[in-house]
């Protein structure tokens, strides 16, 4: 968002009815809409000033100008954008005003940007369940070297790192559970595949026989010691052999066409 929209707290404007001091700058803003926005700030015109209309300055002494700026920008009628330079500071400013409206949108920030665990971090910090949730998911699917050198994973809760290991047992075991039921459909695969294979050889034996057959042959080379590949006699009558072979043998059937196949 180009900065020359956004509006400017430094000066008052006509509507203005409360300052906020933050390390020594005024920022000029509206009780009205701050209270629509924050429990916090509403509680604090109705209860603890009694009449709204006394609070007219509130210091921030603990606040940095920059953070509070950023608050205003993104609460106001210019809606300036999450993003990663703000979300981590705009969670901590949202829950102590209790402004729920931009606790949610830095959620949904977090769960629009690619996951890591500075995200799974602020969202065990700040209770984020939807991002929690997608975050657990990555990870359990990162290596332990990864985890560790991340410099929030020191900061996550023992709890919660428990469960992110515990996810990732989970996770390897129906791994290995899968792997297994691979490792059963392979070898049902190799045995099937060993048995045609076996299937094969004698059907091929068959085939060969019938070549090396003498009375398989026509009259004219029956008593010849090789088959004439030439002979057209010869060829019908092994063809005739094959067709026999295909019917009688469903393992010879596999590998040669019936007759009906054949003819088409």
């Amino acid at each position: 968002m180009d900065d020359s929209v956004l509006h400017d707290f430094t000066q008052p404007d006509q509507l203005s009815d409360l300052t906020l001091i933050v390390e020594g700058t005024n920022l000029f803003v509206h009780k009205s809409y701050l209270a629509e926005w924050s429990g916090v700030w509403r509680r604090m015109f109705l209860e603890d000033y009694g009449n709204p209309e006394e609070a007219k300055e509130i210091f921030l002494a603990d606040k940095k100008l920059n953070e509070i700026t950023e608050l205003l920008h993104c609460i106001y009628a210019t809606q300036k954008p999450i993003s990663e330079e703000n979300v981590s500071y705009l969670l901590e400013l949202s829950e102590e005003y209790e402004i729920e409206r931009i606790k949610k949108r830095c959620e949904e920030f977090l769960l629009n940007q690619e996951r890591s665990i500075q995200s799974l971090y602020l969202a065990q910090k700040h209770g984020l369940k939807k991002s929690i949730k997608s975050l657990f998911e990555f990870a359990k699917t990162r290596t332990v070297e990864e985890l560790e050198s991340s410099p929030e994973y020191k900061l996550l809760d023992k709890d919660v790192v428990i469960k992110i290991y515990s996810e990732k047992v989970n996770m390897m075991r129906n791994y290995a559970n899968d792997l297994r039921q691979s490792e059963s459909r392979l070898e049902i695969t190799c045995d099937k595949t060993e048995s045609r294979k076996e299937n094969m050889k004698r059907s091929l034996q068959l085939v060969q026989d019938i070549w090396t057959t003498p009375n398989k042959r026509c009259y004219k080379h029956i008593t010849e010691e090789k088959f004439d590949f030439s002979c057209s006699d010869c060829n019908d009558k092994v063809r005739w052999e094959i067709r026999r072979l295909c019917v009688e043998g469903q393992h010879v059937r596999v590998y040669f066409p019936s007759q009906s196949k054949h003819k088409k």
